[in-house]
């Protein structure tokens, strides 16, 4: 009897694992398309700072160093004459931490990037200050308390006032965010408390039709990442791409969640074939 062919292994689709969050990204790289909008702007508010060479050759890591640096030295002159407003703190944290990423990445500066962070603690400190009712400030600082291994009251002070905005004015994307934050932090009962919470919120949205398909995508993402419900979620990704435009970013983060949990489902078969 000829031995059987061994059953070729379903490769999972190429970086799909760090693209997981690729529509909604935590607080994170929400806040930074905020801060590069508002970067746009603010850049010829205080009279703007040279622009990184436009030149036909790449440019090199201490072009980019420099450049951040100008602006850093630009904006803070700014502030040492003029009182804070939320724009340029803003702008201010984006340049620290694209500083604080150059030193990691291109020059393995450790120490640096930490003390660009430290001043970026500060300064959404200061934008909580300004704006005690935005919650994605709050969230940008748990992830930077987070970071840097802070005192844990003040990440479960700034966790529980961030959770009740939250609840008193629902933003689904943010509230994400949130919950991304927690699981990465291991608060279990925190975490519990607030996906219950949000799908408690989310589910008759859902159900009636209020939701969008931009809601109905976070709505997948809860259940299919954090309620374990992945088959109902594969059901709304898939009636989402039916229903939008395939060049639409939503249409674009379906597809990728909804290969992402087929993907998971594949190397389950394997595991008990």
């Amino acid at each position: 009897m000829a031995p059987q062919k061994e059953k070729p292994k379903k490769e999972r689709p190429r970086n799909l694992k760090n693209q997981r969050w690729a529509g909604i990204v935590a607080a994170i790289l929400a806040l930074g398309m905020v801060v590069s909008l508002v970067g746009a702007y603010i850049g010829q508010a205080v009279g703007g700072g040279a622009p990184l060479p436009d030149q036909q050759a790449e440019p090199e890591p201490e072009d980019y160093l420099n450049y951040y640096e100008g602006e850093v030295e630009r904006l803070e002159l700014y502030l040492e004459e003029n009182e804070p407003t939320e724009a340029v703190l803003l702008e201010l944290a984006e340049n620290y931490r694209y500083l604080s990423i150059v030193q990691q990445i291109f020059f393995d500066d450790q120490e640096a990037a930490e003390e660009y962070e430290g001043r970026m603690v500060s300064l959404f400190q200061s934008l909580v200050e300004l704006e005690p009712e935005n919650p994605a400030y709050r969230l940008e600082l748990i992830n930077l308390y987070l970071e840097q291994r802070a005192d844990e009251d003040l990440i479960i002070e700034q966790v529980e006032i961030a959770s009740e905005l939250l609840r008193d004015n629902p933003d689904p994307m943010l509230h994400l965010s949130l919950v991304q934050l927690l699981s990465t932090a291991g608060k279990d009962e925190l975490l519990e408390e607030e996906t219950s919470w949000l799908q408690d919120y989310m589910a008759p949205r859902v159900a009636s039709g209020q939701a969008d398909n931009e809601e109905r995508f976070y709505y997948a993402i809860l259940l299919g990442e954090y309620r374990g419900e992945i088959d109902t979620a594969k059901e709304i990704l898939e009636e989402i791409l039916e229903e939008e435009r395939e060049d639409s970013s939503i249409y674009q983060n379906a597809l990728t969640y909804l290969e992402y949990f087929r993907a998971d489902n594949d190397e389950q078969e394997i595991i008990f074939e």
